[in-house]
């Protein structure tokens, strides 16, 4: 099939059958199902994939020794763009799939109309901070080094 996202409704109206007919040898005779793309946010190379795991590892070695002061102590913090954009609907994302066809992933390609960056600091007991950075400025030392003074 050329073209997975075609609908029941498209095929039915392309050979002159009804959809049940349709639907029905799609799904019992050619054993597809219609899925939709797992979302993931970024494709990481295996250098990345081999520092988280090696960072983990660690974290791992110091919890194990005092588990108390380890998970109180830790303060984690990470940042994302927040897009203003109309993502495609998983509806709109859905394609006939064979039931031996590998899964579908989903990456995020098309631009947005506009976006801003959101940091996010939490430890053990919840959220500490939420700070969205003003349109206009530029990431530096000094703009984390304030962050951090907030902190």
């Amino acid at each position: 099939m050329q073209n997975r996202r075609v609908n029941v409704h498209l095929i039915a109206d392309t050979v002159c059958i009804s959809t049940g007919s349709v639907s029905t040898i799609l799904r019992e005779r050619l054993l597809m199902t219609q899925v939709c793309a797992r979302w993931v946010p970024r494709m990481l190379d295996e250098k990345m994939k081999q520092c988280r795991c090696e960072v983990s590892s660690k974290n791992l070695k110091l919890m194990k020794f005092e588990w108390d002061l380890f998970v109180d102590r830790i303060v984690t913090g990470d940042e994302t763009w927040i897009h203003h954009y109309d993502p495609e609907s998983k509806q709109e994302s859905m394609q006939w799939n064979h039931a031996s066809s590998p899964s579908l992933l989903k990456f995020k390609v098309q631009a947005s109309a506009g976006k801003i960056m959101c940091t996010v600091f939490w430890d053990a007991e919840g959220i500490l901070l939420i700070d969205y950075m003003p349109h206009d400025a530029t990431i530096t030392g000094v703009y984390y080094a304030e962050l951090l003074r907030k902190l």
